[in-house]
């Protein structure tokens, strides 16, 4: 049988960090080693998989894992290469260590241990004389920030791919001709069956002032004062949010502000704040 943790750990060591949207590049960022593991190691054991082009440096890794009876079930399995920063942790994040009867290192829950199961299992399953349902399994790319990796897989689903996926919609098709039976996707969930989640909206809030010198800050308009008013605003508004529809399985929806940003120096009154919104939503909501 295949080592669960010893891919897990394989997988830790290849750093895959999301810049999340911002111009960062170094040897931790994006998802390349681990597609490269991917494709190295099921091309080892006779699993087909091929790249599907997303944007630069970024590429999902498609596999199938054929029936050996026509007309069986489909089932698309899903996890994602990327992980959040490494920013603050306390541990090395890239050499995992184990305690406890738990491995730890950056990504080892949010999905590389779920994505190790994954490639466990289809490669014991290709040893199988007998599959009695086909596996499609994707590992796609910066789920941790804008979804592009589904996005670009949906359309090999839909059958509407660019010339570059060729490959990749060929062996979906090997195997399906309309939509997966079922999807598994590996998001850690504490080892409950989740069967739905909150959708989610997120808007980018600009907030205007008057730049100056600091030293004569009445000739302004501060930007960060009038951004901290609608900070509050928005407090109170996710306190309203919270209280709505608590009976829902997903729990309530909720409101948030992830990030503000502003200020060019601390001798200069700034003209500009950002603030970034996150809206999570249960079924029948209004966003607004």
């Amino acid at each position: 049988m295949a080592d669960c943790v010893e891919i897990l750990a394989d997988l830790v060591r290849c750093p895959s960090v999301n810049p999340m949207g911002r111009a960062l590049s170094g040897p931790e960022y994006l998802e390349g080693r681990v597609t490269e593991y991917l494709l190295n190691r099921l091309s080892k054991v006779g699993i087909t998989a091929v790249r599907q082009h997303v944007s630069p440096g970024r590429e999902n890794v498609v596999a199938v894992l054929p029936a050996t009876r026509s007309n069986s079930p489909v089932l698309l399995w899903d996890a994602h290469q990327d992980t959040v920063p490494v920013d603050r942790m306390t541990i090395q994040p890239f050499s995992p260590t184990i305690k406890n009867g738990q491995l730890f290192g950056r990504g080892a829950c949010d999905v590389k241990g779920g994505m190790a199961s994954m490639v466990a299992a289809l490669e014991d399953l290709s040893t199988f004389e007998a599959r009695q349902a086909s596996v499609i399994f994707v590992a796609s790319v910066n789920e941790e920030f804008g979804f592009s990796g589904a996005k670009a897989f949906t359309t090999l689903l839909e059958m509407c791919g660019c010339e570059s996926d060729e490959g990749a919609e060929e062996l979906i098709q090997s195997v399906l001709s309309g939509l997966p039976d079922m999807v598994v996707v590996a998001e850690p969930t504490g080892l409950h069956l989740v069967t739905q989640h909150k959708g989610a909206v997120r808007w980018r809030m600009t907030v205007h002032g008057q730049a100056c010198h600091s030293s004569n800050p009445e000739k302004g308009l501060n930007a960060i004062y009038s951004a901290s008013r609608v900070a509050l605003v928005l407090e109170s508004l996710a306190q309203k949010i919270s209280l709505r529809d608590t009976s829902h399985p997903c729990g309530a929806p909720t409101l948030s502000v992830g990030t503000i940003h502003g200020g060019m120096g601390v001798n200069l009154v700034p003209d500009r704040v950002v603030l970034e919104i996150d809206r999570r939503l249960v079924p029948g909501e209004d966003p607004l």
